[in-house]
């Protein structure tokens, strides 16, 4: 009897679930969905056109804050959508019909975005289920197949280092147009400077165009080499060496004295501007009679440093030698690790010798092994790129991860705070928890430091 019981308590129980079940089920069915929509005002023009709404209507629904009487009865709701979004959403290519997801925020960057673009038309990337048969697939433009002598000019030393934002693995890989601001080196004197793909593309068209005008060396199939502003603002000639030593026919050319030298033509040291201000002359050499391409050893000083060398003036105009104690070449105390950064030499592993240490120099490609200050990890990196970093920034991966992981957590808890509140002042028990917090790892920072004998300077 008492089994029957407990077996027929449990049916009402069951049937009692399930018909509370379907109730909450048919109330929640009952209610009104309202229609999605998205305010597009604060996005550029071209974003606006390749926001896919109706992709992002069914997505985004749960955006939508249902808290009110008021707001639940309402039959549409209005997404207002930003630049500094971190949702993913869905965009549309207009040209090739091609869809794909990415950040509001990332397209906004012009530093990465060119790689959150349309997959198809930027890349290359084939996508059948998305692609129209009637649309032509458009041809990429790569910034090494338009322009080659730009690509050769391609700084792989500094775009290689991750503080600099410059997610290209090479040259090859960089299209047209494209926003990013990377580095360039220039084939006269060999420094780096940093420069925008579009405006470094567009100022060597413009030069193009200047130089088909004046003369007609283009359309023998002549082109001008780009030099950087400094040089081109020193009035040094922006033309292929290959001009300098050509034929007869071009040295045949008049010279005038009262004008400059004509683009494409350099003979003399008269005509390169930085390398007659780096020239040390005695008073009987005359300028105007000496070679370029002579093997005559001068003595130079250098307009960076001011150190003074010997060289010839073929390596100085023909084989872009540079000056020994900018380069690395020479060591010097303007150029020592041990002198002109300490802090990077504090940052290198026990296990590196002492006096190996005593010779690098801040322009040193070895690769060594560093030991983060702050979290006590290893990691490898060359002395030149160490030291392209400003003192006081951290080279280590897992801090830098660290660091744009608590980046993210604070701008997302001040987005969901508000812009136009005030931050409350924090109370004493939390400064409490922080420094108590401080302290400890101050503690075991120092542990670290006392049982790790074998990395720690």
């Amino acid at each position: 009897m008492t089994r029957c019981c407990h077996h027929f308590c449990e049916m009402v129980t069951m049937g009692v679930a399930v018909r509370t079940f379907c109730t909450a089920t048919l109330s929640l069915m009952g209610r009104c969905v309202p229609k999605v929509k998205f305010s597009l005002e604060a996005l550029p023009p071209n974003l606006q056109q390749e926001f896919s709404c109706e992709e992002n209507a069914r997505n985004l629904r749960h955006m939508i804050q249902l808290s009110s009487g008021a707001a639940a009865s309402s039959t549409e709701a209005v997404i207002k959508v930003l630049p500094s979004w971190v949702h993913v959403v869905s965009w549309q290519c207009g040209a090739c019909g091609c869809q794909w997801s990415a950040r509001p925020v990332d397209r906004m960057d012009p530093q990465v975005s060119s790689f959150y673009a349309c997959p198809k038309c930027v890349f290359g990337v084939n996508s059948e289920e998305n692609a129209r048969p009637r649309l032509l697939p458009p041809r990429v433009r790569r910034l090494a197949e338009v322009h080659p002598l730009l690509a050769a000019q391609w700084d792989d030393l500094r775009n290689a280092v991750i503080h600099n934002r410059v997610f290209f693995e090479s040259v090859t890989d960089v299209p047209l147009p494209c926003s990013t601001v990377v580095w360039w080196v220039c084939p006269h004197c060999q420094k780096s400077w940093k420069e925008s793909v579009d405006s470094r593309v567009h100022r060597y068209e413009q030069q193009q165009q200047q130089h088909h005008k004046e003369n007609e060396d283009l359309r023998h199939g002549r082109a001008t080499l780009p030099l950087c502003p400094l040089c081109e603002g020193c009035g040094v000639c922006s033309s292929s060496h290959s001009d300098a030593s050509t034929s007869s026919s071009s040295l045949s050319l008049p010279q005038q004295s009262g004008e400059k030298c004509s683009i494409g033509v350099k003979r003399f040291l008269q005509d390169d501007a930085v390398l007659l201000a780096e020239a040390l002359l005695q008073s009987h050499e005359d300028p105007a009679a000496i070679s370029l391409q002579s093997n005559r050893l001068l003595q130079w000083r250098c307009r960076w440093c001011a150190h003074e060398f010997t060289a010839s003036i073929a390596d100085r105009f023909l084989r872009y030698h540079r000056c020994p104690q900018c380069s690395g070449a020479v060591a010097t105390p303007l150029n020592l690790l041990a002198i002109q950064r300490p802090d990077v030499l504090r940052e290198v592993a026990r296990t590196v010798s002492s006096a190996k240490l005593l010779k690098m120099t801040i322009h040193d490609d070895t690769v060594v092994t560093f030991v983060c200050r702050i979290c006590m990890s290893p990691y490898r990196l060359s002395v030149r790129l160490r030291c392209l970093l400003k003192r006081g920034v951290t080279a280590c991966p897992k801090c830098l991860w660290n660091r744009s992981q608590f980046a993210k957590e604070v701008a997302l808890a001040n987005e969901q705070r508000g812009a136009s509140k005030t931050i409350p002042r924090m109370s004493m028990k939390k400064l409490r928890l922080k420094r108590r917090g401080r302290d400890t790892f101050d503690t075991v920072r120092n542990q670290l430091y006392q049982r790790d004998t074998d990395l720690m300077n």
